[in-house]
């Protein structure tokens, strides 16, 4: 489920730090470092947001495909084995 942005000084943001668990690892793992900027609000420096569009960007494109990913059943019988010599 995506999270609502805040807005300060007309910028659209999330904090990563305010993600639920999983969403927060996944999107440290695969968004490019330079999209996460620092927002000083009423001198508090927030040095974990994104930009609502990056985020929503990255909901979709990588967060719900990756969730939309089923494991594939690979697994194959051996076949019997049998000595070569006896």
């Amino acid at each position: 489920m995506r999270v609502k942005s805040q807005i300060y000084k007309g910028i659209e943001y999330i904090r990563i730090s305010s993600l639920p668990v999983d969403q927060k690892d996944r999107l440290y793992k695969s968004l490019n470092r330079k999209l996460i900027i620092n927002i000083l609000k009423d001198e508090l420096l927030l040095n974990d947001c994104v930009q609502y569009q990056h985020y929503v960007t990255w909901y979709e494109n990588i967060y719900e495909r990756a969730a939309d990913r089923k494991p594939i059943d690979v697994s194959t019988e051996a076949p019997a084995l049998a000595l070569a010599f006896k």
